[in-house]
Order: structure tokens, then sequence, then C-alpha cells
């Protein structure tokens, strides 16, 4: 039962971290799970994409370069595609638009955005 293995877990978790650390831990799994970034933290978006590629961009720039620049494509061939396939999203966000600029203003805390490429692989990409 889905309830009682909720439940469960909330009062391990609780148990053993705080009622805080398990409120952090379903923020986590519903961010990860809907593509919903923006309710985490700074820390928390550092804690759980430690180890997922990084990058730093210093102005605002097109979604192609980006991917580029990023090393998300290999090619602006490849970013155009990823981009028109509706495999690229920004904090949760689908990007379809070639024209689409990148800018402070979409980044979490005007620091860190998540580029998703497909359905798992995922990205850092910081603005310096």
């Amino acid at each position: 039962n889905r309830i009682a293995q909720k439940k469960l877990a909330e009062e391990i978790i609780t148990f053993l971290h705080g009622k805080e650390e398990y409120e952090r831990a379903v923020r986590t799994s519903e961010a990860l799970f809907n593509g919903d970034f923006k309710e985490l933290s700074l820390e928390e978006i550092e804690t759980i994409f430690k180890d997922v590629p990084h990058s730093e961009i210093e102005k605002e720039t097109n979604i192609v370069d980006l991917l580029v620049e990023s090393s998300i494509a290999s090619s602006k061939r490849e970013a155009r595609e990823f981009v028109t396939n509706g495999s690229i999203t920004i904090n949760g966000y689908k990007i379809t638009d070639l024209d689409f600029v990148v800018n402070k203003t979409l980044a979490i805390e005007n620091k860190i955005i998540i580029v998703r490429r497909g359905k798992k692989k995922y990205f850092i990409v910081s603005f310096k």
C-alpha cells in the first residue's frame, strides 16, 4: 500500500533526521519527478545535482549557443535538433523556440539554470 509506505518513510526520516529534513526530501523528490525546481533553494539544487556536468556563462545567450558552449550538444546542428524535437527543458519548461534567449531572469536565485536533455540527462549552467 503506497500510503502506508509513504507514512513509514516519513516516520523513519523524521525520527532519524528531523521534520525539516523530511520536508526537504519530499520537496526534492517532487521536483525531480515533476521537473519543477522553482521551489528548491540553491543549496538543495547544488546538493541534488553535485555530480552532473556544470558550466558557466557570462551573459544572456541564445539556446542553441548555450547548448554548444555548455557541451550539452556537440554542434549547432545537434543543438537545433534537440530544441526542435522538444528534448530540452530549462528549469522544467520545455524549450522549442530556436530563438529562445537564456538570461538571468530564468535562473534560480539569478544564478543557476537546470537544463535537462531528454528524460534523464541533467546539466547545471551558472551565471558568473
